[in-house]
């Protein structure tokens, strides 16, 4: 009986295990609103939910959205041909303090840590 619990016991720490690294972080929101830069844009983000980033005197407007460890943001007014259409990137989120905020585009399969510094 008491190898019956021990072993019961084994299999539950393991299933916590599994699932305790499967959690999303959770970021406060209110943490973004400002104007932040990295080593290529200069981003604001409102509490509206819009924002903007400019590099080089180019600016493109978009909305964003935090939810977990996923920093959307969605671009509209590209154009393509003769078609508008809305781009997004996403940032995975992997710190987020009151001064700096590390984050790695979901699209870059080498995960490289983008280092954004609020101003």
């Amino acid at each position: 009986m008491k190898k019956s619990y021990f072993r019961l016991s084994l299999v539950l720490i393991a299933v916590l295990v599994m699932f305790s690294g499967c959690r999303k972080d959770e970021y406060d929101e209110d943490l973004l609103i400002g104007s932040w830069s990295t080593s290529t844009w200069s981003y604001v983000f409102h509490d509206n939910h819009t924002g903007s980033r400019e590099q080089r005197g180019r600016r493109q407007d978009f909305t964003w959205r935090l939810d977990d460890d996923e920093l959307e943001l969605q671009f509209e007014g590209y154009e393509i041909g003769e078609s508008e259409i809305v781009a997004f990137t996403v940032y995975i989120v992997k710190e987020l303090k009151e001064t700096r905020m590390e984050a790695y585009d979901r699209a870059d399969d080498s995960k490289t840590i983008i280092i954004f510094t609020k101003k």
